[in-house]
């Protein structure tokens, strides 16, 4: 063998060593990983479309769930031959910088199939803009701000009432703004609601707070107390050290459940101490800001890679069997399910905990359209975490309703 033939072995096999490590399921890619995932999306009423669109969301949530190295298992339980529908699809688009269909085409049992090749970003959802953009695009949240306020040398808790924004709301709306929350005015709820109810929520009743945010049809509200004093013993040349406190939480609409808290602290010397007790509170109220969005973000992200909690308020079942019998219908009917809890049940209402893997608009659109043989329900109000139904019995069909009376008078 020549020695120029052995040279060109050689150089072969070092192209194809040095290529091998590409053609990997997963490379590493500068700004992200690339992974090559198959994605499936269930053919309904021949829709081939539809169902291409859908491949290529399970196909992108599939590489997410491959690039962050997770233990989550996957959801996508099949039931009678539909794919369950997953709310980590909500992110994956956001994580997905770029994609490639390397094939496509029909799948088994009405399915359709995506091959892809995507490029996933990995950037921390918290600190990246666009992230939390599609976040909002995705959920679009109103958020309501409601901080009752005590400056130095204050006493008079109705004090709230005569002003059009505390300092701490001020600073807290700011934070949810710049993140392109929706903020709504406060000062609807002072001029529309009950005062009593609203000195109940600032002082961390959860249930008023629900009440206040879903009459003003925020999702998420944001509820506490600010407090600002003179520190005594420092000496700071005629200046004085203004100290603040604040406590904040943030409270889901639609279950009343608090979804975030916060507590914080800070120091503003000045000459005047209201004028150094305001600025103390906007410190701290800017640094609870800060922490609640974050808690908030973590906690949507976590609700779409997990089950999430909505609160199903039922009414029209005429009696506790056929409720019971409702709640099986929907464990196994239903797509995207996982259990059902009963909470209470008096005077035909009865109210249902719901653990699925999507949004209340999605419970909202599978109990309006399933076929659900005994029940027919109709969907009365849809909010973020909460749905409102109520049961009905389906008409007899037309010919049990028209037969004639045997000829024996029976």
């Amino acid at each position: 063998m020549s020695t120029l033939n052995c040279i060109s072995r050689i150089l072969v096999a070092v192209i194809f060593l040095l290529w091998l490590p590409q053609s990997h399921a997963q490379s590493a890619k500068p700004g992200g990983v690339e992974i090559t995932v198959t994605g499936l999306g269930s053919i309904l009423a021949g829709d081939v479309s539809a169902a291409r669109d859908k491949a290529i969301d399970d196909a992108m949530r599939k590489a997410v769930q491959q690039a962050l190295g997770t233990n989550i298992k996957s959801e996508t339980l099949v039931k009678n031959y539909q794919l369950v529908e997953d709310r980590i699809l909500s992110w994956s688009s956001g994580y997905v910088t770029k994609y490639d269909i390397v094939r496509e085409g029909a799948g088994k049992y009405d399915t359709y199939e995506v091959e892809m090749r995507a490029l996933v970003n990995l950037s921390d959802l918290k600190n990246d803009d666009n992230a939390l953009a599609e976040l909002l695009d995705k959920e679009n949240p109103r958020v309501m701000v409601m901080i009752a306020e005590q400056n130095i040398g204050d006493v008079d808790r109705l004090r709230y009432f005569e002003v059009d924004m505390t300092s701490a709301e001020t600073a807290i709306i700011d934070a949810f703004r710049s993140k392109g929350f929706e903020v709504i005015d406060p000062g609807q709820a002072k001029a529309n609601q009950d005062r009593d109810a609203i000195l109940a929520a600032l002082e961390g009743d959860a249930k008023q707070a629900a009440a206040i945010a879903a009459a003003q049809q925020a999702e998420l509200i944001v509820t506490g107390k600010a407090a600002a004093k003179v520190a005594t013993g420092f000496n700071l040349g005629g200046m004085k050290s203004c100290q603040a406190n604040i406590t904040v939480r943030v409270v889901r609409a639609g279950d009343a459940r608090i979804v975030a808290t916060a507590s914080e602290h800070a120091a503003h010397p000045h000459i005047d101490e209201m004028t150094g007790g305001t600025m103390a509170i906007e410190k701290a109220a800017k640094k609870s800001g800060e922490t609640i969005i974050g808690k908030v973000v973590a906690e949507a992200q976590k609700n779409f890679y997990n089950e999430n909690s909505i609160t199903v308020q039922v009414r029209g079942h005429k009696d506790y069997a056929e409720l019971q019998k409702f709640i099986s219908t929907m464990k196994h009917y239903l797509r995207g399910v996982k259990n059902v809890y009963e909470r209470s049940n008096s005077g035909g209402f009865a109210v249902l905990d719901v653990k699925i893997l999507g949004t209340a608009p999605q419970l909202a659109r599978e109990l309006s359209h399933k076929n659900l043989e005994i029940f027919t329900v109709q969907v009365l109000n849809v909010a973020a975490n909460r749905v409102d139904i109520k049961l009905a019995q389906p008409a007899p069909p037309a010919e049990e309703m028209n037969a004639e009376p045997d000829s024996s008078g029976n």
